[in-house]
């Protein structure tokens, strides 16, 4: 049963300079959605989050979200720098309360059991502040989570252990990453970013690859064909 829309896209532009990025794009996005985008670096993947999210403004076109919808956006820009790990993860709250909370006590502890929480953000690391924003989205009541480059940083079980979380997760997620297994493990759809366009592919990795040369079959041939509909008339 198809979800509720939560996000939609009409007719959306973006321009950086004289380059165009994204040129009359819509789409839409609904509850229960987990789409993995994909494309190559500087083709507006990260753009495109933005412009969904409500940090960036398109230049032309509308982009409309439920009211009242949370989002939980792990960007990839830094995060502040002037607090403590137990402040963004948990609110300040101290360990007795954090870790009388079911849902919470698994997340910190495997995600963060080898960072001090009151540790100030600007002693981590840059992995470690990753690490730590990643928490504190998880931790959240969120309708849409927006991940770019989640699995940065990330161990193999780390990797591991969010793709699991993600999957159970009752939420919509959009999630930039190149890790091609991560991919296939947790997208139900998948976006390409290209040449200013988004093309939209149902499953994850391998099924996006298989479509795409697929389509791209299907164009040969159809451009075969109207060559030599050329050479005879």
């Amino acid at each position: 049963m198809a979800g509720t829309n939560i996000v939609n896209a009409d007719r959306i532009s973006k321009s950086w300079g004289t380059r165009t990025v994204l040129s009359e794009v819509s789409l839409g996005l609904s509850t229960g959605d987990v789409i993995g985008v994909v494309g190559r670096n500087g083709d507006g993947k990260s753009t495109l989050l933005a412009l969904l999210t409500g940090s960036l403004e398109p230049d032309s076109g509308t982009v409309t979200r439920t009211n009242g919808i949370s989002i939980g956006v792990l960007a990839q820009a830094e995060t502040r720098r002037d607090q403590t790990v137990r402040d963004l993860v948990v609110g300040g709250q101290p360990d007795h309360v954090w870790a009388a909370n079911r849902e919470a006590r698994p997340i910190v502890e495997d995600m963060l059991s080898d960072i001090d929480l009151d540790r100030a953000m600007a002693d981590l690391s840059g992995g470690e502040r990753r690490r730590a924003a990643l928490v504190s989205i998880m931790l959240g009541d969120h309708d849409l989570l927006v991940l770019d480059e989640p699995t940065n940083h990330l161990d193999i079980e780390g990797v591991q252990w969010l793709a699991d979380h993600l999957r159970h997760r009752n939420c919509a997620q959009v999630i930039v990453t190149h890790d091609r297994w991560f991919l296939d493990t947790v997208a139900t759809r998948t976006w390409e970013v290209h040449d200013g366009s988004v093309d939209t592919y149902e499953g994850g990795y391998n099924d996006w690859m298989f479509a795409r040369a697929e389509r791209q079959h299907q164009a040969d041939a159809a451009e075969q064909r109207r060559q030599n509909l050329a050479r005879k008339e």
